[in-house]
């Protein structure tokens, strides 16, 4: 007898990851595991170690900060984002499910999607640019009930 394709649902944004399953003899959702970003809601200068270059015109005595080439909380989301794809990258390798569904914002969707490799990219079933991130357990069920 075959058996059921194992399918993990990935829920995530740039701070905020849940991974959760479903037991076809099981009503309802259950969480495989769970990650949180420890810089997600930290101040900038936490995050970035120095104060910004400054810069001074030559025509004026004025010295102006030098604006970062990136957003300190967008790299660290993205950092995030990439973080979750290695896990699922290890954790296809070592067969602990067959098929992704994948739910994130736009810009952590094209990152997730863009870290993960070739063989978990095979994998996915279906993604969507949703955040259902702050949706409860229990009312999952609402939103990914047709993909299971």
């Amino acid at each position: 007898m075959a058996r059921p394709s194992k399918i993990w649902f990935v829920i995530a944004d740039g701070g905020h990851a849940r991974i959760v399953t479903r037991d076809p003899n099981e009503v309802g959702y259950s969480l495989v595991t769970e990650f949180d970003s420890i810089d997600a809601h930290h101040l900038t200068h936490n995050i970035v170690s120095d104060r910004q270059g400054r810069v001074q015109e030559s025509g004026y005595s004025s010295h102006h900060a030098i604006e970062p080439r990136t957003d300190p909380h967008e790299a660290e989301k993205m950092r995030f984002v990439r973080s979750v794809a290695s896990y699922l990258n290890d954790k296809g390798a070592e067969g602990d499910y067959d098929q992704l569904v994948i739910f994130a914002p736009p810009r952590c969707l094209h990152e997730l999607r863009e870290s993960l490799d070739a063989s978990a990219k095979r994998k996915v079933k279906h993604e969507a640019a949703r955040d259902l991130t702050k949706i409860p357990l229990a009312k999952l069920s609402a939103h990914l009930g047709k993909l299971t």
